[in-house]
This record gives structure tokens, sequence and C-alpha cells, in this order.
């Protein structure tokens, strides 16, 4: 199974590896459709733990040109907003999107409302860390599997009350977030048994350039792709699964041969002369 793949199209310059203006959203965009993206997740404010939180306003404001610009660019393609407030969520909606992604694991209510009365998809998140601010071992649960299956029971119940039905909500594990690297690996190895406990829903699957895999390699954000590869192969993807991730392109030829190697391939294959070698060589 090869799932939907989500290209991060980050308004915030402190985020992972930097972010762009609208003009480079657009470009940026469109490379990334062309690489294979179908979805395109666009945020105004990082997670990290170094920089303080920004207003509403300031977030709005780096954040919806860059999905007006996205919405121009690339017609028909799918815009996600990264963000956990209501009012950035409500313009966005606005400005073209058509899913929220909150990484907070519904820390405001009024998120869902947003959700409810525009019909907008979600993604929820397993998080009981607080936004912007960085848990201590201390604070971290004895058993994120079992803690991770209860917290999400709670938030999928709670939006179906809402009257957001399961056709619209996708779970997120949550790597990295509330989770020291090793529940981060646990909670991923168990990621087809905590589908199974809510009842099988879509996932999105956040593993790119990771803490984790950080942590696992010893290496800086920028050279995390390989091991984001070797996370990608370990998973159980299933119909209507995402996958959000910084290199569309590397991760859309990882699935082209981890399907044709899984799969089988239908027909005669050749390599093309031009690509048989490196130009000068």
């Amino acid at each position: 199974m090869t799932p939907l793949i989500m290209g991060v199209v980050n308004a915030s310059f402190d985020s992972l590896l930097g972010g762009v203006d609208a003009a480079g959203a657009a470009d940026l965009a469109r490379q990334m459709v062309d690489d294979g993206a179908s979805i395109l997740d666009c945020g105004g404010q990082s997670l990290r733990t170094d920089v303080g939180e920004i207003t509403v306003e300031e977030e709005k404001s780096r954040v919806l040109p860059v999905i007006e610009a996205v919405a121009a660019a690339c017609p028909g393609v799918t815009i996600s907003v990264d963000t956990y407030r209501a009012p950035v969520a409500n313009a966005a909606i606005e400005a073209g999107a058509g899913l929220v992604n909150d990484p907070s694991g519904l820390l405001h209510d009024d998120l869902a409302s947003v959700v409810a009365s525009s019909g907008s998809e979600l993604v929820v998140a397993y998080s009981r860390a607080t936004p912007k601010v960085r848990m201590t071992r201390d604070q971290l649960v004895e058993d994120a599997v079992a803690d991770g299956i209860a917290f999400l029971t709670e938030r999928l119940a709670a939006l179906a009350g809402a009257g957001i039905g399961g056709d619209k909500v996708l779970v997120d594990p949550g790597p990295d977030l509330g989770k020291a690297p090793e529940q981060t690996i646990d909670v991923l190895r168990r990621g087809a048994a905590i589908r199974d406990s809510l009842g099988g829903p879509r996932m999105l699957w956040a593993v790119s350039k990771k803490d984790f895999v950080g942590a696992i390699v010893g290496r800086i954000p920028s050279e995390r792709g390989p091991g984001t590869f070797g996370a990608l192969s370990a998973i159980d993807f299933r119909e209507g699964d995402v996958v959000r991730v910084h290199d569309v392109a590397g991760v859309a030829d990882f699935f082209a041969v981890r399907a044709a190697l899984t799969s089988g391939w239908e027909g005669t294959l050749d390599l093309p002369e031009e690509v048989r070698y490196d130009p000068g060589r």
C-alpha cells in the first residue's frame, strides 16, 4: 500500500528546515505537486520549544498569504493548515484550506467547532504536551502506547459528538510530541495495534526528519533523510494513509521502488539512456 504524500510548505522561518514567503511557496508547491504530493501542509508557526509562541494575528499574517499563493499555483490540490488555533484555522479555510492539521491533540475545543461547521477534514494528534513547551522526562507518561489509545479514543468520541464523522478524521500518533525518542519508537512500532484499537482510522505519519530519527543516527535535521526512509520502511500503511514529508521527490522515489519490489512489475522495464549516467561522467 502506497500512502498519499503531504509536502511541507512552511511560512515559519524558524521551522525545522526554514520557511518560504508567498512567492517561494508558489514555486515550492508546484515542484512538490510535480514530484508526487497530493496534499500541501502550510504552517505559520513551528513547534520549536526554544522559540516563543507568536500571536494569532502574526500566525495568520504568515500563513494566509502562503495558502492563497499555493491555492493559486496548484488548483485542485488539497491544502492543509498546520495550526492548533481556531481563528487561524477558520481564516485558513476561508483562504482555501480543506484540512486542519492540529498537532496539539485538540488543545482548544473551539477548533472542532470550526472544522464541523466548515465540513473540512481534521488531523488529531496524540500529544499531551503544551505547544512550544518542552516536557521533561519526569512529566512523561509511563506507557505511551496505552496512554495514546486512551487519549485518542477520547478525542475521537469528542469529535463524533461535535458532528465530525470518522471519514473526516485522520489520526496522528504524534512522533516527538510529548514523548521521549524511545517512546516515539514504541508508538510507531505499535502503530497497527493502536489503529486497530481505535477502529481502523486513516493515519497521518509525520516522521520526516524528526528528533527521534536524529537521536537514533546522531544527525542534524538536514541530514536525516536516509533515517526518515528507514522509518517509512517499517510502517504498516493502509488505504487512505498520509505521510507528511519535506523531501517529496525522494519519498516518492522510495515508495515507487518499494511498490515494485513488494508488488512486482507488469511488463518490461528499461532504463532511459538520459538517466543511465550522471552528466559529464
